[in-house]
């Protein structure tokens, strides 16, 4: 056999590279460089883009920190997150929503208690409520990210219709019901209401907010599911009746866009997403308003992005993540990147949400005061599997399995009942939760 030799350049490279590594474990303040991994879903170019000024500005403020950020389509971030979980390859930091951050929860490499260092620092108080409740973790000691930005859905409205007809707001049940009634005109093609009553997410989504609001709760203290009570059959019979003043067939989002930007149907149920479309049509976009269905409280549905710290790195590498994040949350950093996806991206920091550099954006200008006004909806932030503090993690294998959607399209469709379309959903919930 062959005996292996090495010649000096081999042996320098070598050499070279166990003094990087020792380098880069070396503290920023210490004089080495340390390196991290920032995953993110904003695959666009131009997000790329002021993403990669933003790092740039941040390394020049934090010379031993360099940070790669790695865009990933959102739909393959889960793949990408559960490939690395095995190969013991996790980045610093993952940008996602909940059920990225529940799959890295579950798997036991979230460092929640860095993300509640950073959210005590900048201060709980600055934060909407909602946007902190929905990261706690299930122990309640801790938080699964440190919010970034997110999404509310509600009720759109077209003001001056509303006004024309003498009508409320449609802000109680009592009066989105009145409202739905008034302006259903199927002849005309013109319709009340659109919400969800499809089979799909957006139908639980509508749903869950009517629910929310009449106070009928998924999930006792001990996480057994009740969907068989009182309170939430009340909700199902009202969302029965209210599905009378859509648009024939089942509804989706693509439906309740499509209406309400071409004026079919003056009041739809829509996330902020709206805006960036709405903000096309000045016209409209000044007359609209936006409420969140309330009955005995407030209920707004939305989605939370959050910055995640794994705990799988380095103490070197979860030191500059917690940097890069608090220098994200920066308002002079914060801003750009919310404008990003303006409307859409709604602050979590209500400071930022009255800030007059926030507000200005075309998008965001063209609601006039309703766009400082929307971000608030986070402050009710409410979803099935989590209430009072708690987080139910079980939520996760009913939602995929389209359990409530399904009663709801049954009962729109089919004609089933309110009480039955309970007895039969509990039943399927029980089942899936096992």
């Amino acid at each position: 056999m062959k005996r292996a030799t090495m010649s000096l350049a081999a042996i320098l490279l070598v050499f070279s590279a166990l003094l990087s590594a020792c380098g880069g474990s070396d503290s920023a303040d210490g004089g080495g460089e340390v390196t991290i991994e920032y995953w993110h879903a904003n695959v666009e170019e131009e997000r790329v883009a002021l993403i990669k000024e933003l790092i740039a500005k941040f390394e020049k403020k934090n010379p031993g920190i360099r940070v790669k950020q790695v865009a990933i389509s959102e739909e393959d971030l889960p793949n990408k997150i559960t490939v690395s979980l095995g190969a013991n390859q996790l980045p610093a930091i993952i940008e996602g929503g909940i059920d990225h951050r529940l799959l890295l929860w579950r798997e036991g490499v979230v460092d929640t208690q860095a993300h509640r260092e950073i959210i005590d620092e900048i201060g709980t108080e600055d934060f909407y409520a909602g946007a902190v409740d929905l990261l706690k973790d299930p122990d309640g000691k801790g938080y699964l990210g440190v919010p970034v930005y997110g999404w509310v859905q509600g009720i759109w409205y077209n003001q001056k219709r509303f006004e024309e007809k003498g009508l409320k707001p449609p802000t109680t049940w009592e009066n989105i019901l009145a409202a739905a009634k008034a302006f259903h005109d199927p002849r005309k093609k013109q319709y009340g209401i659109v919400i969800g009553t499809q089979k799909d997410h957006f139908t639980e989504q509508t749903f869950s907010q009517y629910a929310l609001s009449n106070e009928a709760k998924l999930f006792d203290e001990k996480g057994n599911v009740r969907f068989n009570t009182p309170e939430m059959t009340e909700t199902l019979d009202f969302y029965k009746e209210l599905a009378k003043y859509t648009p024939p067939g089942a509804e989706s989002w693509r439906e309740a866009k499509e209406m309400y930007l071409s004026g079919r149907a003056p009041m739809v149920m829509y996330s902020t997403y709206l805006m960036g479309d709405l903000s096309q049509n000045k016209e409209l976009a000044k007359n609209t308003g936006f409420v969140i269905p309330e009955r005995k409280s407030k209920a707004s549905f939305g989605e939370i992005t959050a910055f995640t710290i794994t705990n799988t790195v380095s103490e070197e590498e979860k030191e500059a993540a917690k940097r890069f994040t608090r220098f994200m949350l920066e308002k002079e950093n914060y801003i750009p990147f919310l404008h990003m996806s303006a409307g859409g991206s709604n602050p979590v920091r209500k400071s930022i949400a009255k800030d007059p550099a926030y507000l200005d954006h075309e998008v965001l200008k063209s609601f006039g005061e309703v766009a400082g006004e929307i971000p608030n909806g986070l402050e009710n932030l409410q979803r099935f599997g989590f209430q009072d503090g708690k987080m139910y993690p079980q939520m996760g294998d009913i939602s995929a399995q389209f359990i409530i959607s399904e009663a709801i399209y049954n009962m729109t469709e089919h004609g089933t009942s309110a009480g039955d379309a309970a007895k039969t959903a509990q039943s399927k919930m029980e089942k899936a939760v096992k």
